[in-house]
């Protein structure tokens, strides 16, 4: 089956909810306007408040379904008949203190399908957010998704997690940061290559309080192999037709990675210390 993916590679606003919706609406009509048939539209990390927060995130943090980005963002959803996934402050239905670093799934329809919350924190975010528990796999019209956030990207458990589950495709919403451009631009390829899926990932470009960030959005075939980047330091999008049956075809021809895999043999990995 063929898919249509869009990246999104742009500057938020720190703190201002309300100007970076706007800001995403903006990237929607144009992704749209360049393809109506466009499936899917992938949004950096924590796209609607920016990175260095700190405190101030208890106060702009989003409860899902019912979020004020989730609204505005699924109209465009149903809109256009695309699906949208982007990354935001969460904060959990029950435990109102309780905050994650999650992306959301917005459907065609303007449904929240899916949240997944990033389970492995980095620096200062362990301040702030709780880590999530689980890889849960998307579900879509033309196949199933799993979702990374940034610094889950570094573990190869987690890709090979989704693949495992049966995810047809890999989505990464990041706020990587200067100067660490290669250290990104190896684990997204090498995540695609390990698993021979494709690979869409969205960074964010700009600086908030300390932090800049250097973009490098990428959309990676299954061996690897980079099909659309882009590598300045620009706000813009990035798309692709991507063959979802490729990876099968090619599992089964010459990256016979699952037939040979030896289970039996990698319980070390996943030990206690």
């Amino acid at each position: 089956m063929n898919v249509k993916v869009a990246c999104v590679q742009m500057e938020p606003k720190l703190y201002d909810v309300k100007a970076n919706i706007e800001k995403m609406c903006d990237f929607i009509h144009q992704v749209m306007d360049k393809d109506k048939d466009t499936d899917l539209i992938v949004f950096p990390e924590l796209i609607t408040s920016g990175y260095e927060c700190g405190r101030e995130f208890q106060n702009i943090a989003e409860t899902a379904p019912g979020g004020e980005s989730m609204k505005v963002i699924g109209e465009l959803a149903k809109k256009y008949g695309t699906n949208i996934i982007y990354g935001f402050p969460e904060r959990d239905e029950n435990m109102k203190d309780v905050l994650y670093n999650s992306s959301v799934y917005i459907n065609r329809n303007s449904e929240v399908s899916g949240i997944y919350r990033k389970v492995h924190l980095f620096d200062t975010e362990k301040s702030y957010f709780r880590a999530g528990c689980d890889f849960p796999v998307f579900d879509t019209d033309f196949g199933k998704i799993g979702v990374m956030i940034c610094w889950d990207t570094a573990f190869p458990e987690v890709a090979r997690s989704y693949s495992l589950k049966g995810a047809d495709l890999l989505v990464v919403n990041t706020n990587w940061e200067k100067p660490y451009s290669e250290d990104w631009d190896l684990i997204t390829r090498a995540r695609a290559f390990d698993n021979c899926m494709y690979l869409v990932a969205a960074n964010r470009i700009g600086t908030d309080r300390s932090l800049g960030f250097f973009g490098h959005s990428k959309i990676i075939d299954p061996i690897g192999k980079p099909i659309k980047e882009l590598n300045e330091e620009v706000e813009g999008i990035i798309s692709a037709q991507l063959d979802l049956d490729l990876p099968r075809r090619l599992r089964a021809e010459y990256y016979t990675f699952f037939r040979d895999r030896r289970p039996e043999l990698y319980k070390s990995l996943v030990n206690l210390y």
